[in-house]
């Protein structure tokens, strides 16, 4: 490399470092492994096994504010438009608003455009669910992410989906869903159940997701050891929190 080329190089490395930082967002992993259980507050505007969710009139400002002022660590907000009525604007309009909480952007990801977007639409973290992938897509998506600095939410829902994701390689937080994708009927024994076959010697941050309606869910996945959960239609009804 030329001299000149050298010092381009340098002063692009510092520019480079300064445009990285303008997209810098807050760490997912960080806030939860706050002392006690955290909570991911969800954005749902509807569900293939609830259906219409949010009414005509939700006023997404008016939940979110809810969710801060009621100390969630986490927004998760759906972008798939279809089946649960999701917008990318939502994320967008949810990171301009509180610039300082980390958001998971809750979608079917399967293609690599969808994870860059993701970070270009204010996202701190992306879903991955394991079901829905194969070994290399899975490793790709997540590698890919990892460069682009966004933490990645592996989800399983069986032994099977837990295997996989444990040979991905740097995976640090993974979800546990109690959902029945064929039955669509929750139970937090799910949770219960493989809570302790994940190593602890990795180092990974553990979730709870769907199935948890009451206090008592709460505190019994809270038991069971888990880091957070993530709230979907309780918390769009007033629940949990109140």
């Amino acid at each position: 490399m030329s001299n000149i080329l050298q010092k381009i190089k340098l002063e692009r490395e510092k520019q480079l470092s300064d445009e990285k930082n303008l997209l810098s967002k807050p760490s997912l992993i960080k806030a939860l492994k706050k002392e006690g259980i955290q909570i991911i507050g969800e954005i749902k505007r509807a569900s293939p096994s609830k259906g219409k969710i949010a009414e005509n009139t939700f006023d997404i400002e008016k939940q979110l504010d809810y969710y801060v002022k009621n100390n969630i660590a986490a927004f998760s907000i759906l972008t798939e438009n279809h089946f649960f009525k999701g917008k990318n604007e939502d994320l967008s309009f949810a990171r301009e608003l509180y610039p300082e909480i980390p958001i998971l952007r809750k979608d079917f990801i399967f293609d690599p455009f969808q994870v860059a977007q993701a970070k270009f639409i204010g996202a701190s973290a992306v879903l991955l669910i394991v079901k829905m992938l194969s070994d290399t897509e899975l490793k790709k998506l997540h590698k890919l992410a990892l460069d682009l600095e966004l933490e990645v939410l592996v989800e399983i829902h069986n032994e099977e989906d837990l295997e996989r994701a444990l040979k991905i390689p740097d995976i640090a937080l993974l979800g546990i869903n109690n959902r029945n994708l064929d039955t669509f009927e929750t139970s937090l024994s799910v949770t219960e159940k493989f809570f302790p076959k994940i190593p602890a010697d990795r180092n990974i941050t553990i979730i709870s997701e769907s199935g948890i309606h009451t206090h008592e869910d709460l505190k019994f996945v809270e038991s069971i050891g888990v880091s957070g959960v993530l709230i979907g239609e309780s918390l769009m009804k007033g629940g949990l929190l109140a």
